[in-house]
């Protein structure tokens, strides 16, 4: 008997107020989906909301957790043939959304698949951009993102998510395109990824600082340096209100925490 074309896998941490829309935004999908939630010591309900509707529930010891080792677990878990990945304080914004993912694999060269709106420049993306190495040695830091994803589970196989990074997905988008995949960006997937920014001010910052410095070592990404950490605030895409979008602290936080977390990484690496 074959398997389910498609599993999800949903990290957890003490999320019983957003999980179940999580879950019900994957079970109103318009193709079946194995739904896999690994629970890291949750003690508010989590597990107990997540056991109404996913197929399994997995623990993985709160000492134990990285992003990278908790979608590994709930990967090696699933049966479908393309594994999703989505936060518990996420949903799905369209019903269709897995059934669209799965579309992009019918380029036997399509690796994975993620939701974007914009490019690398703020440009908004009118089609699904098929990114490509040297796409990605450009854009730095842009890009696949597994708030919200959708890859291959024979790829994933022969590459699984490093254990020790904090931008696990990045690190895999890098060394996946470079062994010669696509990754799909399509708009039409577009989830928000808008938590970060709701930690406040200071724990983004130290967020994108810790991501920088973990990309910096392994993407030869060159320093951000002063002026090009000004060239970053004073771009605007088009259509963008100009005013608010360069007075805004949040992203004045993201240009700093880029700029001195990647100082960090390329120092660390040597470079």
């Amino acid at each position: 008997m074959s398997g389910p074309a498609i599993s999800a896998i949903v990290r957890a941490k003490d999320k019983a107020g957003t999980i179940e829309a999580t879950l019900r935004s994957l079970r109103r999908q318009t193709v079946p989906v194995e739904i896999v939630v690994v629970d890291s010591g949750s003690t508010d309900g989590t597990r107990t909301l997540a056991a109404r509707y996913a197929d399994r529930v997995l623990d993985l010891a709160p000492g134990e957790f990285t992003y990278g080792r908790a979608l590994n677990v709930g990967a090696a878990a699933a049966g479908g043939a393309v594994h999703a990945a989505l936060s518990a304080h996420c949903t799905l914004t369209r019903d269709d959304w897995l059934e669209r993912a799965l579309a992009h694999y019918e380029r036997p060269d399509v690796a994975a698949t993620n939701g974007d709106r914009h490019d690398a420049d703020g440009v908004p993306l009118g089609a699904p951009l098929l990114q490509t190495i040297d796409h990605a040695r450009r854009a730095w830091g842009w890009g696949y993102s597994n708030h919200a994803s959708t890859w291959r589970a024979d790829v994933w196989r022969q590459a699984p998510f490093d254990e020790h990074l904090v931008a696990e997905d990045k690190e895999w988008a890098f060394r996946v395109l470079g062994a010669g995949w696509l990754i799909a960006h399509d708009p039409a997937l577009f989830v928000s990824g808008g938590h970060r920014q709701a930690q406040g001010l200071s724990q983004y910052y130290r967020r994108v600082q810790r991501e920088a410095e973990a990309y910096a070592g392994f993407a030869p990404v060159p320093p951000l340096g002063m002026a090009g950490a000004a060239r970053r605030w004073w771009r605007v895409a088009p259509g963008e209100p100009a005013i608010r979008r360069r007075a805004s602290p949040m992203r004045s936080a993201g240009i700093a925490g880029t700029w001195t977390g990647r100082r960090r990484g390329l120092r660390r690496a040597g470079r």
